[in-house]
Protein backbone atom coordinates (compact mmCIF):
# COMPACT_ATOMS: atom_id res chain seq x y z
CA UNK A 1 0.00 0.00 0.00
CA UNK A 2 2.96 2.26 -0.57
CA UNK A 3 6.03 3.36 -2.38
CA UNK A 4 9.43 2.89 -1.43
CA UNK A 5 12.39 5.12 -3.36
CA UNK A 6 15.59 4.75 -2.33
CA UNK A 7 18.98 6.07 -3.49
CA UNK A 8 22.93 4.77 -3.43
CA UNK A 9 25.85 6.31 -4.80
CA UNK A 10 26.80 2.51 -5.65
CA UNK A 11 24.59 1.62 -8.92
CA UNK A 12 25.29 -2.41 -7.87
CA UNK A 13 23.58 -1.64 -4.48
CA UNK A 14 20.75 -0.05 -6.65
CA UNK A 15 20.18 -2.87 -9.21
CA UNK A 16 20.16 -5.50 -6.32
CA UNK A 17 18.02 -3.53 -4.01
CA UNK A 18 15.36 -2.96 -7.18
CA UNK A 19 15.77 -6.43 -8.20
CA UNK A 20 14.67 -8.32 -4.52
CA UNK A 21 11.85 -5.54 -4.12
CA UNK A 22 13.63 -3.55 -1.61
CA UNK A 23 12.38 -0.59 -3.19
CA UNK A 24 10.03 0.31 -6.32
CA UNK A 25 12.12 2.72 -7.67
CA UNK A 26 15.26 5.19 -7.32
CA UNK A 27 14.99 7.88 -5.16
CA UNK A 28 14.52 11.49 -7.13
CA UNK A 29 15.02 15.14 -7.61
CA UNK A 30 11.12 14.70 -9.27
CA UNK A 31 9.40 12.21 -6.35
CA UNK A 32 11.20 13.38 -2.97
CA UNK A 33 8.81 16.36 -2.82
CA UNK A 34 6.24 13.24 -2.46
CA UNK A 35 7.73 11.52 0.48
CA UNK A 36 5.81 11.12 3.95
CA UNK A 37 8.56 9.44 5.58
CA UNK A 38 12.32 9.55 4.71
CA UNK A 39 14.47 7.57 6.65
CA UNK A 40 18.54 9.23 5.75
CA UNK A 41 20.75 5.88 6.59
CA UNK A 42 24.26 7.41 5.90
CA UNK A 43 27.05 8.91 8.15
CA UNK A 44 26.27 11.42 10.31
CA UNK A 45 28.27 14.26 8.22
CA UNK A 46 26.75 12.93 4.95
CA UNK A 47 23.41 12.77 6.93
CA UNK A 48 23.76 16.80 7.50
CA UNK A 49 24.91 17.45 4.70
CA UNK A 50 21.68 15.61 2.49
CA UNK A 51 19.42 17.21 4.68
CA UNK A 52 21.32 20.87 3.63
CA UNK A 53 20.83 20.26 0.52
CA UNK A 54 17.68 18.73 -0.31
CA UNK A 55 15.62 21.10 2.09
CA UNK A 56 13.90 22.71 0.21
CA UNK A 57 12.68 19.69 -1.98
CA UNK A 58 11.54 18.21 1.46
CA UNK A 59 7.13 18.81 1.78
CA UNK A 60 6.41 20.35 5.09
CA UNK A 61 4.51 17.50 6.16
CA UNK A 62 7.25 14.64 5.49
CA UNK A 63 8.75 12.71 8.04
CA UNK A 64 12.56 12.76 8.44
CA UNK A 65 14.32 10.36 10.82
CA UNK A 66 18.39 10.15 10.47
CA UNK A 67 19.10 6.70 11.18
CA UNK A 68 22.78 7.92 12.59
CA UNK A 69 24.67 6.16 15.49
CA UNK A 70 24.97 9.56 16.96
CA UNK A 71 22.93 11.91 17.58
CA UNK A 72 24.41 14.77 19.31
CA UNK A 73 26.09 16.46 16.23
CA UNK A 74 23.20 15.28 13.77
CA UNK A 75 20.65 17.31 15.69
CA UNK A 76 22.60 19.94 16.73
CA UNK A 77 23.23 20.48 12.77
CA UNK A 78 20.08 19.97 11.21
CA UNK A 79 17.32 21.69 14.14
CA UNK A 80 17.59 24.95 12.80
CA UNK A 81 16.88 23.73 9.42
CA UNK A 82 14.10 21.73 11.20
CA UNK A 83 13.19 24.83 12.78
CA UNK A 84 12.87 26.58 9.25
CA UNK A 85 11.27 23.91 7.31
CA UNK A 86 8.95 22.13 10.11
CA UNK A 87 9.45 19.26 12.53
CA UNK A 88 11.99 16.27 11.83
CA UNK A 89 12.59 14.22 13.54
CA UNK A 90 22.29 -2.36 13.23
CA UNK A 91 24.92 -3.97 13.34
CA UNK A 92 28.77 -4.18 12.45
CA UNK A 93 28.72 -4.46 9.14
CA UNK A 94 27.01 -2.04 6.84
CA UNK A 95 25.45 -1.60 3.49
CA UNK A 96 22.86 -3.17 1.36
CA UNK A 97 24.40 -6.66 1.23
CA UNK A 98 24.34 -6.67 5.48
CA UNK A 99 20.67 -6.43 5.41
CA UNK A 100 18.65 -9.12 6.55
CA UNK A 101 14.85 -9.34 7.03
CA UNK A 102 15.03 -10.09 10.73
CA UNK A 103 18.15 -7.15 11.86
CA UNK A 104 15.52 -5.30 13.56
CA UNK A 105 13.14 -7.96 15.40
CA UNK A 106 13.31 -7.36 19.17
CA UNK A 107 15.83 -4.63 19.50
CA UNK A 108 14.71 -1.57 20.89
CA UNK A 109 14.55 1.84 18.58
CA UNK A 110 15.96 4.36 20.42
CA UNK A 111 13.96 7.82 19.29
CA UNK A 112 14.89 11.34 20.43
CA UNK A 113 12.22 13.64 19.86
CA UNK A 114 11.99 17.35 20.90
CA UNK A 115 9.98 20.15 22.39
CA UNK A 116 8.81 20.14 18.88
CA UNK A 117 8.12 17.38 17.83
CA UNK A 118 4.05 16.82 17.61
CA UNK A 119 2.76 13.23 19.11
CA UNK A 120 0.94 12.28 15.91
CA UNK A 121 3.75 12.46 14.36
CA UNK A 122 5.10 10.03 17.39
CA UNK A 123 2.21 7.55 16.87
CA UNK A 124 3.09 7.26 12.94
CA UNK A 125 6.92 6.42 13.82
CA UNK A 126 6.03 3.82 16.49
CA UNK A 127 3.46 1.92 14.20
CA UNK A 128 5.82 2.30 11.19
CA UNK A 129 9.18 1.27 13.35
CA UNK A 130 6.97 -1.60 15.34
CA UNK A 131 5.53 -3.04 12.46
CA UNK A 132 9.52 -3.26 10.81
CA UNK A 133 9.83 -5.77 14.09
CA UNK A 134 11.17 -3.59 16.94
CA UNK A 135 10.42 -4.75 19.76
CA UNK A 136 9.93 -1.11 21.59
CA UNK A 137 10.51 2.45 21.47
CA UNK A 138 12.82 4.45 24.05
CA UNK A 139 12.63 7.81 23.96
CA UNK A 140 15.75 9.99 25.26
CA UNK A 141 18.14 13.27 24.35
CA UNK A 142 20.18 13.04 22.09
CA UNK A 143 23.11 13.49 24.45
CA UNK A 144 21.53 10.40 26.53
CA UNK A 145 21.65 8.51 23.14
CA UNK A 146 24.98 8.63 22.69
CA UNK A 147 25.96 7.87 25.72
CA UNK A 148 23.98 4.44 25.61
CA UNK A 149 25.12 3.73 22.39
CA UNK A 150 29.01 4.72 23.63
CA UNK A 151 28.65 1.91 26.06
CA UNK A 152 26.33 -0.45 24.59
CA UNK A 153 27.97 -0.70 21.23
CA UNK A 154 31.03 1.25 20.86
CA UNK A 155 32.64 0.74 23.73
CA UNK A 156 32.38 -3.08 22.79
CA UNK A 157 34.11 -2.28 19.63
CA UNK A 158 36.88 -0.46 20.40
CA UNK A 159 37.38 -3.55 23.45
CA UNK A 160 37.22 -6.19 20.50
CA UNK A 161 39.05 -4.48 18.00
CA UNK A 162 41.88 -3.88 20.84
CA UNK A 163 41.61 -7.67 21.39
CA UNK A 164 42.41 -8.96 18.45
CA UNK A 165 45.13 -6.50 18.13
Amino acid sequence: SHTVWGIDLNAETMTMARMCGAIDAPLTEENLPQADLILVAIRPGAAIEWVRQHAPQIAKSAILVDLCGVKRTVVAAIAPIAEERGPMAGKERGGFTASAEDLYVGASMILTPDKRTDMRLLETLKAFFLDLGFAGLTFSTPEEHDRIIAFTSQLAHIVSSAYVK
